[in-house]
Protein backbone atom coordinates (compact mmCIF):
# COMPACT_ATOMS: atom_id res chain seq x y z
CA UNK A 1 0.00 0.00 0.00
CA UNK A 2 1.50 3.49 -0.82
CA UNK A 3 0.31 6.85 -0.43
CA UNK A 4 1.50 10.47 -0.54
CA UNK A 5 2.42 11.06 3.07
CA UNK A 6 6.16 11.31 2.47
CA UNK A 7 5.70 13.19 -0.75
CA UNK A 8 3.31 15.80 1.15
CA UNK A 9 6.17 16.07 4.37
CA UNK A 10 8.64 16.84 1.64
CA UNK A 11 7.34 19.71 0.24
CA UNK A 12 6.35 20.81 4.00
CA UNK A 13 10.11 20.85 4.61
CA UNK A 14 10.89 22.34 0.90
CA UNK A 15 8.67 25.23 1.21
CA UNK A 16 9.79 26.00 4.81
CA UNK A 17 13.37 26.29 3.83
CA UNK A 18 11.93 28.87 0.50
CA UNK A 19 12.80 25.82 -1.99
CA UNK A 20 11.07 25.72 -5.06
CA UNK A 21 11.61 21.79 -5.34
CA UNK A 22 8.67 19.83 -5.17
CA UNK A 23 8.50 15.96 -5.11
CA UNK A 24 5.55 14.02 -6.60
CA UNK A 25 5.91 10.66 -6.03
CA UNK A 26 3.83 7.85 -3.93
CA UNK A 27 5.76 6.07 -1.17
CA UNK A 28 4.91 3.05 1.16
CA UNK A 29 2.09 3.65 3.90
CA UNK A 30 3.65 5.10 7.35
CA UNK A 31 2.54 2.07 8.59
CA UNK A 32 4.49 -0.17 6.46
CA UNK A 33 7.28 1.71 6.28
CA UNK A 34 7.26 1.43 9.99
CA UNK A 35 7.08 -2.01 10.04
CA UNK A 36 9.57 -2.22 7.07
CA UNK A 37 12.21 -0.46 8.85
CA UNK A 38 12.17 -2.36 11.74
CA UNK A 39 10.23 -0.39 14.38
CA UNK A 40 7.51 -2.28 14.91
CA UNK A 41 10.02 -5.62 15.74
CA UNK A 42 11.58 -3.44 18.21
CA UNK A 43 8.61 -1.30 19.67
CA UNK A 44 6.16 -4.17 19.46
CA UNK A 45 3.67 -1.80 18.62
CA UNK A 46 2.61 0.61 16.00
CA UNK A 47 2.87 3.66 16.34
CA UNK A 48 -0.44 5.81 15.36
CA UNK A 49 2.22 8.71 13.63
CA UNK A 50 3.40 9.04 10.35
CA UNK A 51 6.92 9.30 11.96
CA UNK A 52 8.35 6.84 9.17
CA UNK A 53 6.59 8.46 6.41
CA UNK A 54 7.85 11.84 7.26
CA UNK A 55 11.35 10.07 7.52
CA UNK A 56 11.10 9.04 4.17
CA UNK A 57 9.93 12.67 3.20
CA UNK A 58 12.60 14.31 5.00
CA UNK A 59 15.50 11.88 2.86
CA UNK A 60 13.18 12.79 -0.72
CA UNK A 61 13.40 16.23 0.24
CA UNK A 62 17.36 16.39 0.50
CA UNK A 63 17.42 14.01 -2.85
CA UNK A 64 15.15 16.80 -4.29
CA UNK A 65 17.66 19.61 -3.62
CA UNK A 66 20.64 17.43 -4.26
CA UNK A 67 20.13 15.92 -7.78
CA UNK A 68 19.01 12.43 -5.80
CA UNK A 69 22.91 11.47 -5.49
CA UNK A 70 23.37 7.88 -5.90
CA UNK A 71 25.14 7.36 -2.77
CA UNK A 72 22.04 8.29 -0.28
CA UNK A 73 19.68 5.60 1.18
CA UNK A 74 16.67 4.04 -0.37
CA UNK A 75 14.87 5.59 2.09
CA UNK A 76 14.52 7.65 5.19
CA UNK A 77 12.87 5.52 7.53
CA UNK A 78 15.28 2.63 7.13
CA UNK A 79 17.71 4.79 8.91
CA UNK A 80 15.55 4.64 12.42
CA UNK A 81 15.30 1.17 12.82
CA UNK A 82 19.28 1.02 11.71
CA UNK A 83 20.79 0.48 14.78
CA UNK A 84 18.69 -1.72 16.50
CA UNK A 85 18.26 -4.57 13.89
CA UNK A 86 22.39 -4.57 13.79
CA UNK A 87 22.19 -5.04 17.46
CA UNK A 88 19.06 -7.55 17.09
CA UNK A 89 17.34 -5.66 19.96
CA UNK A 90 14.05 -6.67 20.54
CA UNK A 91 11.15 -4.70 22.49
CA UNK A 92 11.87 -3.93 26.02
CA UNK A 93 8.90 -1.65 26.62
CA UNK A 94 10.18 0.76 29.68
CA UNK A 95 13.69 -0.28 29.35
CA UNK A 96 14.91 1.88 26.19
CA UNK A 97 16.61 -0.62 23.34
CA UNK A 98 20.10 0.37 24.60
CA UNK A 99 18.91 -0.76 28.65
CA UNK A 100 20.23 2.49 29.74
CA UNK A 101 17.62 4.46 29.86
CA UNK A 102 13.81 3.39 31.91
CA UNK A 103 10.47 4.73 32.06
CA UNK A 104 9.31 5.54 36.05
CA UNK A 105 6.15 6.62 37.40
CA UNK A 106 6.68 9.45 39.55
CA UNK A 107 3.98 11.20 42.08
CA UNK A 108 1.84 12.75 39.86
CA UNK A 109 2.92 11.11 36.31
CA UNK A 110 5.77 9.90 34.44
CA UNK A 111 9.54 10.25 33.43
CA UNK A 112 12.61 8.98 31.07
CA UNK A 113 15.74 8.46 33.13
CA UNK A 114 18.67 7.77 31.00
CA UNK A 115 21.76 7.17 32.55
CA UNK A 116 24.07 6.97 29.96
CA UNK A 117 27.28 8.03 30.80
CA UNK A 118 30.04 6.21 33.60
CA UNK A 119 29.83 8.90 35.70
CA UNK A 120 25.83 9.11 35.65
CA UNK A 121 24.95 6.71 38.26
CA UNK A 122 27.39 8.98 40.78
CA UNK A 123 24.86 11.61 40.73
CA UNK A 124 21.80 9.44 41.38
CA UNK A 125 21.94 10.40 45.17
CA UNK A 126 22.24 13.91 44.45
CA UNK A 127 19.58 14.25 42.22
CA UNK A 128 17.15 11.64 44.60
CA UNK A 129 18.64 13.53 47.91
CA UNK A 130 19.26 10.20 49.49
CA UNK A 131 21.31 7.48 48.82
CA UNK A 132 20.40 5.30 46.21
CA UNK A 133 22.39 2.91 44.08
CA UNK A 134 19.97 0.99 42.35
CA UNK A 135 17.36 0.61 39.96
CA UNK A 136 14.85 -0.97 42.36
CA UNK A 137 15.28 1.95 44.90
CA UNK A 138 15.00 4.73 41.81
CA UNK A 139 11.99 3.41 41.13
CA UNK A 140 11.03 3.58 44.83
CA UNK A 141 11.79 6.94 45.77
CA UNK A 142 10.92 8.61 42.40
CA UNK A 143 7.25 7.15 42.77
CA UNK A 144 7.20 10.25 45.60
CA UNK A 145 8.26 12.85 43.88
CA UNK A 146 7.05 15.46 41.95
CA UNK A 147 7.34 15.16 37.91
CA UNK A 148 8.62 18.97 37.98
CA UNK A 149 10.61 18.77 40.16
CA UNK A 150 12.78 15.44 39.39
CA UNK A 151 13.16 16.89 35.60
CA UNK A 152 14.28 20.88 37.23
CA UNK A 153 16.57 19.05 39.63
CA UNK A 154 17.99 16.80 36.89
CA UNK A 155 18.65 19.66 35.05
CA UNK A 156 20.66 21.26 38.10
CA UNK A 157 23.26 18.73 38.31
CA UNK A 158 23.54 17.76 34.13
CA UNK A 159 21.16 14.42 34.35
CA UNK A 160 19.22 13.51 31.25
CA UNK A 161 15.84 13.58 32.87
CA UNK A 162 12.27 14.18 30.71
CA UNK A 163 9.13 14.06 31.65
CA UNK A 164 6.42 11.98 29.63
CA UNK A 165 4.23 14.27 27.40
CA UNK A 166 2.57 15.55 24.90
CA UNK A 167 3.25 18.93 23.40
CA UNK A 168 1.66 20.55 20.66
CA UNK A 169 3.11 20.50 17.41
CA UNK A 170 5.61 23.69 16.82
CA UNK A 171 5.28 26.08 14.13
CA UNK A 172 8.43 24.55 12.87
CA UNK A 173 11.62 22.46 12.79
CA UNK A 174 14.43 25.04 13.05
CA UNK A 175 15.69 28.53 13.28
CA UNK A 176 18.46 30.42 11.55
CA UNK A 177 20.01 33.35 11.57
CA UNK A 178 21.07 34.96 8.14
CA UNK A 179 24.81 36.63 6.99
CA UNK A 180 26.42 37.26 4.07
CA UNK A 181 26.21 34.68 1.57
CA UNK A 182 28.84 33.19 -1.02
CA UNK A 183 29.01 31.13 -3.76
CA UNK A 184 29.13 27.83 -2.31
CA UNK A 185 31.98 25.24 -2.95
CA UNK A 186 31.65 22.01 -4.95
CA UNK A 187 33.38 20.03 -2.28
CA UNK A 188 32.67 21.44 0.95
CA UNK A 189 34.55 21.37 4.28
CA UNK A 190 32.24 20.31 7.13
CA UNK A 191 34.16 20.64 10.84
CA UNK A 192 32.05 18.02 12.62
CA UNK A 193 32.40 18.42 16.12
CA UNK A 194 29.13 16.55 17.21
CA UNK A 195 28.81 12.87 18.76
CA UNK A 196 27.23 9.68 19.12
CA UNK A 197 24.02 9.69 16.47
CA UNK A 198 22.37 12.62 14.81
CA UNK A 199 25.34 14.83 14.12
CA UNK A 200 27.64 12.53 12.10
CA UNK A 201 24.94 10.75 10.74
CA UNK A 202 23.85 14.26 8.82
CA UNK A 203 27.96 14.87 7.98
CA UNK A 204 27.69 11.29 6.84
CA UNK A 205 24.69 11.92 4.72
CA UNK A 206 26.54 15.63 3.12
CA UNK A 207 29.72 13.40 2.33
CA UNK A 208 27.58 11.39 0.01
CA UNK A 209 26.72 14.74 -1.50
CA UNK A 210 30.37 15.51 -2.14
CA UNK A 211 31.54 17.43 0.98
CA UNK A 212 34.70 16.42 2.77
CA UNK A 213 34.15 15.88 6.51
CA UNK A 214 36.39 16.20 9.36
CA UNK A 215 35.50 14.44 12.48
CA UNK A 216 36.65 16.48 15.84
CA UNK A 217 36.89 14.51 18.84
CA UNK A 218 39.25 15.26 22.11
CA UNK A 219 42.27 12.98 22.68
CA UNK A 220 40.66 11.43 25.95
CA UNK A 221 37.24 11.79 25.37
CA UNK A 222 36.39 10.39 22.13
CA UNK A 223 33.38 9.86 20.73
CA UNK A 224 31.34 7.89 22.67
CA UNK A 225 29.70 5.67 19.79
CA UNK A 226 33.42 4.20 19.01
CA UNK A 227 32.77 2.18 22.19
CA UNK A 228 29.35 0.59 20.76
CA UNK A 229 28.29 -1.34 17.61
CA UNK A 230 31.28 -1.64 15.78
CA UNK A 231 29.45 -2.14 12.24
CA UNK A 232 26.92 1.08 13.33
CA UNK A 233 29.76 3.25 13.56
CA UNK A 234 31.30 2.07 10.46
CA UNK A 235 28.13 3.03 8.86
CA UNK A 236 27.95 6.86 10.01
CA UNK A 237 31.82 7.47 10.22
CA UNK A 238 33.79 5.23 8.07
CA UNK A 239 35.35 7.83 4.80
CA UNK A 240 35.55 11.04 7.22
CA UNK A 241 39.25 12.13 8.53
CA UNK A 242 39.68 12.18 12.09
CA UNK A 243 41.03 15.04 14.46
CA UNK A 244 41.92 15.08 17.72
CA UNK A 245 42.15 18.43 19.65
CA UNK A 246 42.71 18.87 23.50
CA UNK A 247 40.71 21.68 24.07
CA UNK A 248 42.79 22.61 27.56
CA UNK A 249 45.97 23.60 25.80
CA UNK A 250 46.73 26.29 23.77
CA UNK A 251 47.83 24.66 21.05
CA UNK A 252 44.80 22.74 20.95
CA UNK A 253 42.55 25.07 21.24
CA UNK A 254 44.58 27.38 18.43
CA UNK A 255 43.97 24.21 16.29
CA UNK A 256 40.65 24.02 16.55
CA UNK A 257 39.49 27.68 16.59
CA UNK A 258 42.22 27.91 12.96
CA UNK A 259 39.89 24.64 11.41
CA UNK A 260 36.37 26.13 12.38
CA UNK A 261 37.46 29.39 10.21
CA UNK A 262 38.88 27.37 7.08
CA UNK A 263 35.25 25.08 7.44
CA UNK A 264 32.89 25.75 5.18
CA UNK A 265 30.35 23.99 7.08
CA UNK A 266 30.39 23.51 11.28
CA UNK A 267 28.42 20.99 13.34
CA UNK A 268 28.27 21.07 16.52
CA UNK A 269 25.95 19.74 19.41
CA UNK A 270 27.17 21.11 22.16
CA UNK A 271 25.51 23.29 25.15
CA UNK A 272 26.17 26.91 24.71
CA UNK A 273 28.25 27.67 27.89
CA UNK A 274 31.15 24.97 26.76
CA UNK A 275 31.95 26.93 23.22
CA UNK A 276 31.54 30.41 25.09
CA UNK A 277 34.12 29.23 27.71
CA UNK A 278 36.50 28.71 25.16
CA UNK A 279 35.84 31.79 23.33
CA UNK A 280 34.15 30.41 20.39
CA UNK A 281 30.80 31.87 19.10
CA UNK A 282 29.39 30.90 15.85
CA UNK A 283 28.27 34.02 14.66
CA UNK A 284 31.67 35.72 14.54
CA UNK A 285 33.32 33.01 12.55
CA UNK A 286 30.30 33.18 10.13
CA UNK A 287 30.85 36.60 9.93
CA UNK A 288 34.16 36.51 9.11
CA UNK A 289 33.70 33.89 6.51
CA UNK A 290 30.61 34.90 4.11
CA UNK A 291 29.00 31.27 2.72
CA UNK A 292 29.70 29.51 6.18
CA UNK A 293 26.91 27.41 7.57
CA UNK A 294 27.37 26.98 11.65
CA UNK A 295 24.76 24.20 13.02
CA UNK A 296 23.95 23.82 16.40
CA UNK A 297 22.02 20.80 17.78
CA UNK A 298 20.71 20.27 21.06
CA UNK A 299 18.36 18.68 23.28
CA UNK A 300 15.91 21.26 23.96
CA UNK A 301 17.09 24.36 22.65
CA UNK A 302 19.65 27.23 23.18
CA UNK A 303 17.56 28.40 26.66
CA UNK A 304 17.29 25.44 27.91
CA UNK A 305 20.74 24.38 29.70
CA UNK A 306 19.60 20.48 30.07
CA UNK A 307 21.58 17.63 28.67
CA UNK A 308 19.41 14.95 26.66
CA UNK A 309 19.72 11.99 24.78
CA UNK A 310 17.65 10.64 22.06
CA UNK A 311 14.95 8.29 23.94
CA UNK A 312 14.79 10.24 26.62
CA UNK A 313 14.04 13.37 24.25
CA UNK A 314 11.46 11.32 22.05
CA UNK A 315 9.57 10.77 25.77
CA UNK A 316 9.65 14.52 26.32
CA UNK A 317 8.59 14.93 22.29
CA UNK A 318 5.41 12.45 23.02
CA UNK A 319 6.34 9.29 21.48
CA UNK A 320 5.46 7.51 24.97
CA UNK A 321 2.49 9.53 25.64
CA UNK A 322 1.01 8.63 21.79
CA UNK A 323 1.59 4.76 22.73
CA UNK A 324 -0.21 5.28 26.29
CA UNK A 325 -3.03 7.25 24.29
CA UNK A 326 -3.23 4.52 21.90
CA UNK A 327 -2.71 1.19 23.35
CA UNK A 328 -2.90 1.80 26.97
CA UNK A 329 1.43 1.47 27.36
CA UNK A 330 3.68 3.67 27.96
CA UNK A 331 6.91 2.59 25.97
CA UNK A 332 9.92 3.69 24.43
CA UNK A 333 9.69 3.77 20.60
CA UNK A 334 12.32 1.80 18.77
CA UNK A 335 16.20 3.03 18.96
CA UNK A 336 17.34 6.69 20.68
CA UNK A 337 14.46 7.37 17.56
CA UNK A 338 15.21 11.97 18.21
CA UNK A 339 18.61 11.16 17.14
CA UNK A 340 17.87 9.78 13.71
CA UNK A 341 15.00 11.95 13.12
CA UNK A 342 17.20 14.48 13.40
CA UNK A 343 19.96 13.96 11.53
CA UNK A 344 17.81 13.43 8.44
CA UNK A 345 16.35 16.75 9.20
CA UNK A 346 19.66 18.73 9.79
CA UNK A 347 21.42 17.29 6.64
CA UNK A 348 18.70 18.86 4.74
CA UNK A 349 18.32 22.07 6.68
CA UNK A 350 22.27 22.39 6.38
CA UNK A 351 22.61 21.85 2.87
CA UNK A 352 19.63 23.80 1.79
CA UNK A 353 21.82 26.89 3.27
CA UNK A 354 24.46 26.33 1.72
CA UNK A 355 23.28 25.75 -1.58
CA UNK A 356 21.32 29.35 -1.06
CA UNK A 357 24.82 30.86 -0.30
CA UNK A 358 25.27 29.79 2.95
CA UNK A 359 25.32 32.55 5.47
CA UNK A 360 23.36 30.74 7.89
CA UNK A 361 23.33 29.83 11.79
CA UNK A 362 21.09 27.14 11.95
CA UNK A 363 19.67 26.08 15.55
CA UNK A 364 17.35 23.09 15.97
CA UNK A 365 16.18 21.46 19.46
CA UNK A 366 16.39 17.50 18.85
CA UNK A 367 12.84 17.54 20.93
CA UNK A 368 10.84 20.28 19.13
CA UNK A 369 11.96 18.89 15.55
CA UNK A 370 10.95 15.17 16.55
CA UNK A 371 7.71 16.46 17.63
CA UNK A 372 7.36 18.64 14.23
CA UNK A 373 8.20 15.14 12.74
CA UNK A 374 5.81 13.36 14.38
CA UNK A 375 3.07 15.48 12.68
CA UNK A 376 -0.55 16.66 13.18
CA UNK A 377 -2.69 13.72 15.18
CA UNK A 378 -5.97 12.37 14.94
CA UNK A 379 -7.95 10.33 16.78
CA UNK A 380 -4.85 7.65 18.19
CA UNK A 381 -6.92 4.92 19.40
CA UNK A 382 -8.46 4.31 15.98
CA UNK A 383 -5.19 5.02 13.74
CA UNK A 384 -3.63 2.44 15.62
CA UNK A 385 -6.42 -0.28 15.16
CA UNK A 386 -6.42 0.50 11.64
CA UNK A 387 -2.31 0.70 11.24
CA UNK A 388 -1.78 -2.11 13.05
CA UNK A 389 -4.19 -4.33 10.90
CA UNK A 390 -2.50 -2.79 7.70
CA UNK A 391 1.35 -3.56 9.34
CA UNK A 392 -0.06 -7.22 10.05
CA UNK A 393 -0.46 -7.74 6.58
CA UNK A 394 2.49 -6.81 5.11
CA UNK A 395 4.53 -9.89 4.57
CA UNK A 396 7.18 -8.59 2.66
CA UNK A 397 10.84 -8.36 3.88
CA UNK A 398 12.40 -5.58 5.89
CA UNK A 399 14.18 -2.92 4.05
CA UNK A 400 17.77 -4.16 2.98
CA UNK A 401 20.42 -2.64 5.48
CA UNK A 402 22.82 -0.25 4.15
CA UNK A 403 26.90 -1.09 3.41
CA UNK A 404 29.78 0.18 3.24
CA UNK A 405 33.21 -0.07 1.95
CA UNK A 406 34.89 2.42 3.24
CA UNK A 407 37.42 2.42 6.27
CA UNK A 408 37.25 3.94 9.59
CA UNK A 409 39.69 5.91 10.78
CA UNK A 410 41.27 6.02 13.98
CA UNK A 411 41.10 8.62 17.06
CA UNK A 412 43.62 11.20 15.79
CA UNK A 413 44.76 9.66 12.76
CA UNK A 414 44.64 12.14 10.29
CA UNK A 415 46.35 14.91 12.95
CA UNK A 416 49.65 14.86 11.07
CA UNK A 417 48.09 15.36 7.67
CA UNK A 418 45.16 17.64 7.97
CA UNK A 419 46.88 20.10 10.68
CA UNK A 420 49.71 21.00 8.05
CA UNK A 421 46.84 22.70 6.32
CA UNK A 422 45.10 24.31 9.02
Amino acid sequence: MQTNHAANYANELLSSLSRSERVDQLSDHPAIAYKRSGLLKTTGLVLPSPLAAHADGALMALKAIAGDKPGLPVNGSLLLGERARLRRTMRKGRMCAGGYGRLLDSFDGRIALNLVRDDDWDLVPAWLEDYVTDWNGIVAKVGGINTDYLVARAAEIGLAVAKEELPDRPDGWFTSQTFEKAKPEKTPLIADLSGLWAGPLASSLLMRLGASVIKVEGPNRPDGMRNGHAGFYKLINAGKSCLAFDFKSDAGLAGLKDLLERADIVIEASRPRAFEQLGIVAEDYTIRKPGKVWARLTAYGRDANRIGFGDDIAISAGTSAIMNAAHGKPCFVGDAIADPVNGLHLALAIWARYQQGGGAVIDMSMRDTLRYALGDLGDLKSTAEEWSDIAGADISPLYPMRRTSRRVHELGEDNPFILRGV
